[in-house]
C-alpha cells in the first residue's frame, strides 16, 4: 500500500488584497459604526472580523485623508469593543482578578 503526499502551494490559498478604494471606506465606515453602536448587531460580529475591519480602517487613513477622523474614531470603537469582549473573557474564566493583581505589582509584559 503506498502513501500520495500531496503539497498545496501556500500562494493558492491565499487571497490578494488591495488597498481600498475611497467609496468603499466611506460604505464601510458607516455599515461598520452603525454596527457598532447597535448592541444586537456588533454581538454577531466575530472577533477575526472586528480585526479586518481595524486593518482596513487604518488603511483608509491613508487612502481617505478627507475622512482621516471618522476612520480613526471608527477604528477606537472597534478597539473598545474588542477590550470589552476580553475582559468579559479574562472574568467568564476567573482570571481577571489575576491580571488585575498582577497588573498592581507592575507585571505589565
Amino acid at each position: 500500500m503506498g502513501v500520495v503526499l500531496v503539497f498545496v502551494s501556500a500562494v493558492c490559498s491565499q487571497e490578494v488584497r488591495h488597498a481600498p478604494t475611497v467609496e468603499q471606506c466611506r460604505a464601510d465606515q458607516r455599515l461598520w459604526l452603525s454596527k457598532l453602536e447597535s448592541e444586537n448587531s456588533v454581538a454577531s460580529i466575530g472577533y477575526k472580523e472586528l480585526n479586518g475591519w481595524s486593518q482596513e480602517m487604518f488603511e483608509c487613513r491613508s487612502v481617505d485623508p478627507e475622512f482621516h477622523n471618522r476612520y480613526y474614531n471608527t477604528a477606537a470603537e472597534i478597539a473598545f469593543e474588542k477590550i470589552i469582549r476580553l475582559e468579559g473573557f479574562l472574568d467568564r474564566h476567573n482570571i481577571y482578578n489575576k491580571f488585575m493583581a498582577e497588573d498592581a505589582q507592575g507585571k505589565r509584559q
